[in-house]
């Protein structure tokens, strides 16, 4: 069992990797479990965080997997959630539910939105088939 866990914590850091070098625009991602603690935490040329205190990131972190909760509850009646878009005036955010709580990326607004989820959407169903494939095995 503890096996196991030291490969998934392995795979979520491997998979935060993988979505910070998708695009030089992301500049944060992180793996919230439930709770909204960050499990895994990456970042490249931070202007955001690097300025909120401990206490504002936790709330902001546990905001998000909130956020995401609530949007699934809606799941049988209109469709799992893929992801939600937070743009704001400096910064677009995207929040992807997973099996193991929220990812949440953080890039600038040089993005084009639904090319970039698209593309971390399908990071993140690579890894849960990953995930599950080797629990089988």
């Amino acid at each position: 069992m503890q096996t196991y866990n030291l490969e998934r914590t392995s795979g979520i850091s491997l998979l935060c990797d993988n979505i910070l070098g998708v695009n030089e625009d992301i500049f944060l991602v992180s793996s919230l479990n439930k709770n909204g603690k960050a499990r895994e935490f990456k970042i490249s040329n931070d202007r955001i965080i690097s300025k909120m205190t401990k206490q504002e990131t936790e709330m902001l972190f546990m905001q998000r997997s909130l956020q995401t909760s609530l949007g699934m509850e809606f799941d049988d009646l209109i469709g799992p959630l893929n992801f939600i878009t937070v743009q704001r005036e400096t910064l677009l955010e995207f929040i992807f539910p997973y099996s193991h709580g929220t990812i949440l990326v953080m890039c600038n607004l040089g993005v084009v939105p639904n090319f970039l989820a698209k593309k971390i959407s399908y990071l993140i169903r690579d890894f849960e088939w990953q995930v599950t494939n080797s629990i089988c095995d």
